[in-house]
């Protein structure tokens, strides 16, 4: 299991980018089409939704540093040690991969593309700019 996690691992780690923009792949190009696995319908839940990602972006980091470390290790006794973090380290990222996959439909194993269909911009005024500039808004919606 450990050695099928970790090539899931390293496999993971090279396809899917920090800001989750899709990698083109390097194999003989397929037809592929874009699937929507998710919709993110207000700004909390993109916030959560990318704060999850980051989430098991590094504990996938920590299971590929603990993976180098175990390798490297000499020494019985620290290498125990190692595993034990390393399944350890294994385990909590399983379980939080497959919460990503049952909230969201993302998987480590596969590339993302985020596209932005909404977004809304805002800015701080006063209670007075407010107001005058919601009367233009509404005179302007009215023509």
């Amino acid at each position: 299991m450990i050695k099928t996690s970790l090539r899931v691992l390293l496999l993971s780690a090279t396809v899917l980018s920090a800001s989750l923009w899709a990698a083109e792949p390097a194999a003989a190009p397929k037809e592929q089409k874009l699937l929507k696995v998710c919709t993110l319908n207000t700004a909390q839940a993109n916030k959560e939704f990318q704060a999850n990602v980051q989430l098991v972006q590094a504990q996938r980091q920590l299971a590929i540093e603990a993976n180098a470390a175990f390798e490297k290790e000499t020494d019985t006794k620290k290498k125990a040690d190692l595993k034990k973090k390393l399944d350890a380290l294994l385990a909590k990222l399983n379980e939080n991969n497959q919460k990503m996959i049952k909230t969201y439909g993302f998987s480590l194993e596969r590339s993302y593309t985020v596209s932005i269909e909404k977004a809304d911009v805002y800015m701080l005024v006063t209670n007075e700019e407010a107001a005058k500039i919601e009367k233009t808004q509404a005179e302007a919606a009215k023509k």
